[in-house]
């Protein structure tokens, strides 16, 4: 996925003839290595070496290799149901837009996973998927290593789901997955790759996906006639696809309405609007699928026609809107991982303020302004005196974090767009002042290395130093959660509250000491006081199903890690980790922790906090 590192991949489909023996059930006795008519021996010496036929290896262990850092077992599905897995996997979330989320998923579904043979007593009604879960057999069927690539799909990790495939053997590859692949490399825009692979899978399985996807190659090739024949075929056979056949008219320079109800669309009718050059319909970017953000992201925007008589006044300001509209849909992309945060600094420097009589001033930039994020980040990479570039940055951390994703970026988003920025600064005794949003921002962007050395810099001067010892009382609870070396004293909560308004105790007291409470951490009844007689709020959250709320407790309570897993990513379902209940957050978080998985858990504590306001 975008926005993680991908410094080794290893295919685990193969193992050492060792090493899998090892693994295997030994054989009875010493078996012949001679042809049938030959005597075998009755017994061998006691330390011989006996050599049995390997079983065959399946796409269970296929997987990526230290792309994401404490990857979960291969036996993480061991204890668990075949079917509640096959239910789970269907189910998870297609929009994470939590970094901790996303990384929790990926540790889940890119490492080699066993796949689950005995049925246990876990009986966990879930929802209806979105997609269809897929039907297990038995013995042969790489249902969860295709389960793992759908999963990553919805995602919008079409990039490490193209990886897992190339890694398998050829002749494991089934339909579905020939498919998936083909699907990755038209995200990605790799026309041609796309066209030989499907003129591949039409002289073997010509049915009506390959020849929708011909349909795509043909106009790609320019080949008008031969697509309006497959298009003709298409109908004829009856095929029911409005979405295709509008983005086909597309094509052919026609102006059709947008077929009702459509709110998803597949990749192969992504690419043709691409192809169009057609904007992708409002209802699919209000779904907010990740993968019909990222293809919205990367279009080039319809400059205003001649025919619609715009005075030069007039225009500019469609150009204008046309670009901020972009920047928001890259932005919201970026917060999914649909996109590297390299696409979305190309967009804020695409925008030219050269030709403006009042270009954006940086204190009148509003939350709500994309083109003045654009402004932001241009005057910000445009500093060469770490001073100068702080002080942007800081205004555009106040502005996320005053704002909470109301009506701009979160302040995660806007830590990813801003981290290569932030990492030219070198943390200085004269930069105290900046060290409290270098902090946010590191910590925000998952850049827990990065944030060390703005930790330690605080810490040394507060002795010495009013202003980094008020700024270490107020981002204790981020240093802390971050760092979780030792539990929370009373005297640390005391001087954080402190530092906290009395208007503030509905917000991040009450999350921070929920937090606390989730990860085990002492949290005393004088210490909950503050929210108490302010008046604690009501929970009208999101919560999840019963089913799924009991389920993560009982999984992480009995040791089925890869269960506990799935059923916390679905449990924060698509809206947001910031606007689930605080009650669910601490379920997550508590259920993760008994689970194992500590530094997870404490990057969902941390996040909690800083989408607070913290």
């Amino acid at each position: 996925m975008t926005g993680f590192s991908k410094a080794k991949v290893a295919l685990l489909a193969f193992m050492s003839a060792g090493a899998a023996y090892a693994q295997s059930a030994p054989p009875a006795g010493p078996v012949t290595l001679v042809p049938p008519t030959a005597a075998a021996p009755s017994a061998a010496p006691r330390g011989a070496i006996e050599i049995g036929t390997l079983a065959e290896l399946g796409l269970d262990r296929v997987g990526l290799a230290d792309i994401v850092s404490e990857p979960l077992a291969e036996d993480v599905w061991s204890a668990s149901d075949p079917e509640f897995v096959k239910s789970a996997l269907a189910r998870l979330p297609r929009k994470l837009d939590s970094i901790a989320l996303r990384t929790l998923a990926l540790r889940l579904l890119l490492p080699p996973s066993l796949t689950p043979r005995a049925p246990e007593s876990v009986a966990i009604s879930l929802e209806p998927a979105d997609a269809a879960a897929p039907e297990i057999q038995p013995v042969g069927d790489p249902w969860l290593f295709r389960a793992r690539i759908e999963a990553l799909a919805r995602l919008g990790d079409w990039t490490d789901a193209a990886r897992l495939i190339d890694l398998a053997p050829r002749d494991k590859i089934d339909p579905a997955l020939r498919r998936l692949r083909v699907d990755a490399m038209l995200v990605a825009g790799e026309i041609d790759n796309a066209c030989t692979e499907t003129q591949a899978e039409l002289s073997s399985a010509p049915d009506s996906h390959w020849q929708k996807l011909q349909v795509f190659c043909q106009f790609h090739a320019k080949q008008t006639s031969a697509a309006q024949l497959g298009l003709s075929l298409l109908r004829e056979q009856g095929d029911e696809d409005p979405a295709f056949f509008w983005a086909a008219d597309l094509l052919q320079g026609e102006r059709p309405l947008t077929p009702n109800g459509v709110q998803r669309l597949d990749p192969v009718v992504l690419a043709m609007l691409r192809l169009a050059n057609r904007a992708v319909p409002d209802a699919v970017l209000r779904d907010g699928d990740p993968t019909a953000l990222r293809f919205a992201a990367l279009m080039e925007p319809q400059p205003p026609t001649d025919e619609e008589k715009l005075t030069e006044s007039e225009r500019a300001d469609r150009i204008r809107l046309l670009q901020g509209a972009r920047i928001v849909l890259a932005e919201r992309a970026l917060a999914l991982g649909a996109l590297a945060a390299e696409d979305v600094a190309k967009l804020y420097l695409a925008v030219d303020f050269s030709g403006e009589v009042k270009p954006p001033q940086l204190t009148q930039v509003t939350a709500d302004d994309p083109r003045g994020r654009a402004f932001m980040y241009q005057l910000a990479r445009a500093q060469t005196v770490p001073t100068a570039r702080a002080e942007v940055i800081a205004r555009a951390v106040d502005l996320a974090r005053a704002d909470r994703g109301a009506k701009g970026p979160t302040l995660q988003t806007v830590a990813l767009s801003y981290a290569d920025l932030l990492a030219e600064i070198a943390p200085m005794p004269d930069l105290i002042w900046f060290a409290g949003h270098a902090l946010r921002l590191s910590t925000a962007a998952g850049q827990g290395a990065a944030a060390r050395p703005w930790i330690e810099l605080v810490e040394q001067m507060s002795r010495t130093n009013i202003e980094a010892g008020e700024i270490a009382d107020s981002l204790w609870p981020v240093r802390h959660l971050s760092g979780g070396l030792t539990p929370a004293t009373p005297q640390d909560l005391r001087a954080w509250q402190a530092t906290q308004p009395v208007s503030g105790a509905l917000g991040q007291r009450e999350v921070v000491l929920n937090t606390l409470e989730a990860l085990g951490e002492p949290v005393s009844a004088a210490d909950w006081l503050p929210v108490l007689v302010a008046g604690s709020r009501a929970v009208s959250d999101p919560h999840p199903s019963v089913a799924v709320w009991n389920g993560l407790a009982e999984a992480a309570r009995n040791g089925r890690v890869g269960d506990a897993v799935a059923l916390a990513l679905i449990a924060a379902g698509d809206q947001g980790l910031d606007k689930l209940s605080p009650l669910t957050q601490a379920r997550m978080i508590q259920s993760l922790m008994v689970a194992g998985r500590t530094t997870d858990a404490r990057a969902l504590a941390v996040e909690a906090v800083l989408a607070a306001g913290l």
